[in-house]
């Protein structure tokens, strides 16, 4: 008390967010201001955003677990991505399949995407649909409810 605060604010940085906001919402690109500290004790920066900021993917938490939900469900990675990507615009292998789900399942795999762990052996469509039961698991999920919509709240609070 009295004394030097060791956390100062230290600006602001922009930050893009692609995909749905909602589990039921089209796809958007917004565009967040969030805010930087700085330790004065330690010269760490920390950056301060909303819940379901993964760090280092573009795509929110919802998002990718919405995606993760629908191929588990069955549907085609260009599905998923028209579904999940707002852009419209694709490349030539973008046609056949949409890269960004497959970096998302293999980082699951790893257990470096909602630090689900045990998803080595299954197929890619297992674990996508492993890390959005268990999301919808974390989010409460009631039987018979919306598994997207699960998976969505549950990853906004894993991430």
């Amino acid at each position: 008390m009295g004394g030097r605060l060791a956390i100062v604010g230290h600006g602001l940085v922009e930050r893009q967010l692609r995909g749905p906001v909602t589990a039921t919402s089209a796809a958007e690109v917004l565009v967040l201001k969030l805010r930087r500290y700085r330790c004065r004790a330690c010269n760490a920066v920390l950056v301060v955003g909303p819940r379901g900021l993964v760090p280092g993917r573009w795509y929110g938490a919802g998002a990718i677990a919405v995606a993760l939900e629908s191929y588990g469900r069955g549907e085609t990675s260009i599905a998923v991505r028209r579904r999940v990507s707002p852009n419209s615009t694709v490349g030539g292998s973008a046609r056949e399949r949409w890269v960004t789900l497959v970096r998302w399942i293999e980082a699951a795999r790893r257990s470096g995407l909602f630090a689900i762990a045990g998803l080595s052996e299954f197929p890619r469509r297992g674990v996508a649909e492993h890390v959005a039961l268990v999301l919808a698991g974390r989010a409460g999920r009631v039987l018979g409810g919306d598994l997207a919509a699960a998976a969505f709240a549950g990853a906004v609070i894993a991430a």
